[in-house]
């Protein structure tokens, strides 16, 4: 059983589920759909990004573990860099024409280094408890009791939530005031679709709902 790759694949499932709905929640007018269209692209993009660095740093916390060294042991900083080649990959695939993007990284660092610890303990909790046969839903229950498991995503997608606004400072183009104007309404859409999608996705894992590896 390739339980990292269950890890990650769950990570992809969740993250790209709250981007979905997230969009879908926004009030779109004609400002955003005249002159925002092509933003879409950075978007897709963005998630794809973050997904990415999730797996990155999942299979460090993991390859951590299996060598018997403690979470708190754990590089963060070492892992903050790492994180950072994945930034340069998807801004170097953007071809968005009027765009600048200079990433500040002293504007975010602290947010997305309480991200990667508090992946990074979760996966530690997590692979401690998946013991022979049990399903990635038995390791969950097992780790954790459902409030503590739905508080415990409610914080990862709000950091989340929090360091996509502030990148979203980094961009310059001569649509700065839409952009800004777009970027608040995502954020509120993402602070307002999380609570569902947290209690939802622990639902079905502590749920009477069927439940899979």
């Amino acid at each position: 059983m390739d339980r990292v790759g269950i890890l990650c694949e769950k990570d992809s499932e969740m993250m790209h589920e709250f981007s979905r709905r997230s969009l879908h929640g926004m009030q779109r007018g004609s400002l955003f759909s005249a002159t925002l269209s092509f933003f879409s692209s950075y978007l897709d993009g963005n998630i794809r990004k973050e997904v990415d660095k999730d797996r990155l740093i999942i299979e460090e916390a993991a390859a951590a573990f299996a060598a018997g060294r403690p979470a708190c042991d754990l590089d963060l900083e070492d892992i903050f860099e790492k994180t950072k080649t994945v930034d340069s990959a998807f801004l170097d695939s953007l071809t968005i024409p009027s765009f600048a993007i200079t990433v500040r990284y002293s504007d975010f660092a602290d947010i997305r280094i309480q991200r990667i610890w508090l992946i990074a303990r979760t996966v530690y909790t997590i692979l401690g408890r998946w013991t022979g046969s049990a399903t990635f839903c038995d390791a969950v229950r097992a780790a954790y009791p459902e409030e503590k498991f739905r508080a415990i995503l409610l914080e990862i997608l709000h950091l989340y939530n929090l360091e996509t606004r502030m990148l979203g400072d980094s961009i310059r183009s001569p649509f700065n005031r839409a952009i800004v104007t777009y970027l608040e309404s995502l954020f509120e859409s993402m602070e307002s679709v999380m609570q569902e999608m947290a209690t939802g996705y622990a639902r079905t894992i502590y749920g009477d709902k069927p439940v899979h590896a």
